[in-house]
């Protein structure tokens, strides 16, 4: 079995998220979720769920799902599962406006590579 290569930014996270969604998972979903980043790797990113499909761009959504604020730090840790999201959020690490059940549903339809 191959070991997957943990991301090093935030831009390999974006870069890889429609390779990691399951789309079986996220049927009949519809969201979009704004990725707001601060601290070392700030940006901007959307991505799009419809139709079977996860399609990343940069830059701020009209009228997002979900948006969530996190320091570029947080957001890889997370990722990379050297965090855990919930207690990352419960202890005031990232915040987000928005449709809760989307960020829930997150971690099922981007499950982490082993």
């Amino acid at each position: 079995m191959v070991q997957q290569q943990q991301p090093n930014s935030i831009k390999e996270v974006m870069d890889g998220m429609p390779q990691a969604f399951d789309a079986g998972k996220a049927a009949g979903a519809n969201a979009t979720i704004q990725f707001n980043f601060t601290g070392a790797e700030a940006g901007n990113y959307t991505a799009k769920i419809a139709d079977g499909k996860c399609d990343v761009t940069e830059g701020t959504a009209d009228s997002p799902t979900v948006t969530i604020n996190s320091p570029s730090d947080v957001w890889l840790k997370i990722i990379r599962g050297e965090m855990d999201g919930a207690t990352a959020f419960m202890s005031g690490q990232f915040t987000f406006t928005g449709d809760m059940g989307v960020l829930m549903q997150m971690q099922t339809w981007f499950p982490r590579q082993a």
